[in-house]
């Protein structure tokens, strides 16, 4: 059987080496790395790490994950790493039609009408928050206001202690930007399954307000989950649910305080966040290494494809590559940053809720923020998604 390097240059597929775990670009500007990506082609092979192929327009994106049938997440492979990593959080790590009745369970625990009920918290966290920020005088965004709101209201939401509240944060940013070998993820994620496992017994024992216990309630035709699938899906809620908003809830403000007038015109227009919000993921999608195995025999853009072959499916450029300007008010608004497909995330109605309302609320205390004099971004790329490191904002500029 042909390799797919080999198939690439037959059928005139591009060669373009993206080198996730290598390129030091993606420290400086990430979405320089991700707009070189592509122009290049929609499909081309990256000879980096084990080689893959690497989806790179929307359309390309949008074929491989509405197929669940052709392209497998089972098991769940970072298909850029030089070894390979598979990650096990169910049901992302599942197919149709296992995954169908899992994420069927699942979808009222996140619903829109659950979201509402949880607003006045997350707009209390949000002022509680800024109460700090304002008494120290000043802030770093990403580390003070973005990284600690998802953090806090998802473990208090998931039911754990404060106690345990700092050691899961830690644990949620090495599962995701670390670069792990699989015995070092097996650690980590064993580490994350035994506090949530604590806190399902708890919830199984003493039932309470949160999700740990309505994870427990959870029937799949019409029998109790298996324990470890069900730790599982709780881990996964409990890493998406920080990371993901926190590092998205970065990159909106970092945009906003290097454009006043678009800052302007949400603070004073704050209905027109919505929108802005999806613009802005649009542009800056932090969507990590979602990859896919090839089921069978197949083709893509036009490149024979074999049972094995890997996939990379760059998200953060594909979204850029539809329209590289920033229309805040765009509509309609295609974009991939909540995922496409089966696979789509569960908690997007959370994660635009917590946005919007913490936007809210830091436009209301600080409606005059820009970039701290001097500042340089950095980000790095991990297992999951890319980060923002570090966000300083002059909160009172002259």
């Amino acid at each position: 059987m042909t390799s797919m390097a080999e198939r690439a240059e037959e059928t005139g597929i591009p060669v373009h080496l993206l080198d996730l775990e290598n390129d030091e670009r993606l420290g400086d500007d990430p979405f320089a790395v991700w707009d070189e990506a592509t122009s290049v082609a929609p499909l081309f092979y990256s000879p980096a790490g084990r080689g893959f192929f690497v989806a790179a327009d929307y359309d390309t994106v949008k074929a491989v994950l509405q197929n669940p049938r052709m392209w497998s997440n089972l098991p769940s492979p970072i298909t850029y790493t030089k070894e390979e990593v598979v990650i096990d959080v169910p049901p992302i790590t599942m197919d149709p039609p296992q995954h169908t009745a899992y994420r069927r369970a699942l979808i009222p625990l996140f619903s829109p009408n659950v979201v509402t009920t949880l607003e006045p918290r997350v707009r209390e966290l949000s002022h509680e928050l800024c109460d700090a920020i304002e008494a120290q005088g000043g802030c770093d965004f990403a580390k003070d206001f973005a990284g600690k709101l998802p953090a806090r209201f998802f473990l208090e939401w998931l039911g754990v202690t404060r106690g345990d509240a700092d050691r899961m944060f830690k644990l949620a940013q090495a599962a995701t930007f670390d670069f792990p070998t699989q015995e070092e993820r097996d650690a980590i994620e064993e580490e994350i399954n035994k506090v949530v496992s604590d806190v399902i017994t708890a919830r199984r024992e003493e039932p309470a307000d949160d999700l740990a216990t309505a994870f427990t309630q959870i029937r799949i035709d019409g029998e109790p989950v298996e324990e470890k699938l069900l730790v599982g899906m709780a881990t996964l809620a409990f890493i998406a649910g920080q990371e993901t908003t926190s590092t998205q809830l970065s990159y909106i403000a970092w945009h906003l305080a290097r454009h006043p007038a678009d800052r302007d015109l949400l603070v004073g227009n704050p209905d027109l966040l919505p929108d802005a919000v999806e613009e802005l993921m649009r542009v800056y999608n932090t969507g990590g290494p979602s990859g896919r195995v090839a089921t069978q025999d197949g083709e893509l853009a036009g490149c024979p494809i074999k049972k094995g072959d890997r996939v990379f499916i760059a998200r953060s450029g594909a979204d850029r590559q539809l329209d590289g300007e920033v229309q805040l008010l765009r509509k309609p608004n295609r974009h991939s940053a909540f995922g496409l497909g089966v696979h789509r995330c569960l908690g997007s109605h959370v994660a635009r809720m917590e946005m919007r309302i913490g936007l809210e609320v830091w436009h209301e205390r600080f409606p005059k923020y820009r970039l701290a004099p001097d500042f340089v971004a950095k980000h790095r790329y991990g297992s999951f998604m890319q980060q923002l490191t570090t966000l300083p904002l002059d909160l009172n500029p002259a």
